[in-house]
């Protein structure tokens, strides 16, 4: 039976989300593709009607989970810094560590999509682009931007490594520290000059 376009891009969103959710707390590569479907409500299948293997998927997931992190920060006014702090903050958070399956997808799928093929490589590398045009636009600086988001995303891959709360709050302090560092000090550098 042939469905709608648009039931089957529904379907294929679906599809995305909750492979992306699944994957993200219990891993990728580890993941197999009845699970991937079965955590959308669909069978492998199904899966193969919208995907042509893992990989496909992989490409899907990172594409639509670093446009909605891009989106998220999209909201911030340039060089805000209180709204800056406040999104780094959230993302260096416990509940961050804690629920990976509703966070970031860098933290726990970046490693995976390094020993992925070429082309979901490459569709890593434009979407993370994209999200560093944001950001780097939000922070004012390129090399200050993609130097926080390292950090952030390195404390916290760090913190859901560790076993107690307490290790965690510590690693998670200090990024939270030096990323506070990190804003304060562009604060003290002129703005660029214009041109005319």
């Amino acid at each position: 039976m042939r469905h709608p376009p648009e039931q089957k891009s529904r379907s294929r969103e679906k599809l995305v989300r909750a492979s992306a959710s699944l994957a993200k707390q219990q891993g990728f590569a580890g993941s197999g593709v009845d699970a991937l479907a079965s955590a959308a409500g669909f069978t492998s299948g199904a899966f193969y009607r919208h995907f042509g293997g893992k990989d496909d998927l992989l490409s899907s997931i990172v594409e639509t989970e670093l446009e909605a992190t891009r989106a998220r920060f999209s909201t911030i006014e340039p060089r805000n810094e209180e709204q800056l702090l406040l999104a780094f903050d959230a993302y260096l958070s416990l509940a961050h560590v804690r629920h990976p399956e509703a966070g970031c997808v860098l933290p726990p799928l970046a490693s995976e999509v390094g020993r992925a093929p070429d082309e979901t490589k490459k569709v890593f590398e434009r979407a993370l682009a994209e999200l560093m045009a944001v950001l780097v636009e939000k922070v004012g600086d390129s090399p200050a931007a993609f130097a926080i988001l390292n950090q952030c995303v390195g404390a916290v891959m760090i913190a859901r490594g560790l076993a107690t709360d307490n290790a965690k709050h510590e690693v998670l302090a200090a990024a939270r520290k030096s990323v506070r560092n990190g804003l304060a000090s562009l604060r003290m550098r002129p703005p660029p000059q214009g041109t005319f």
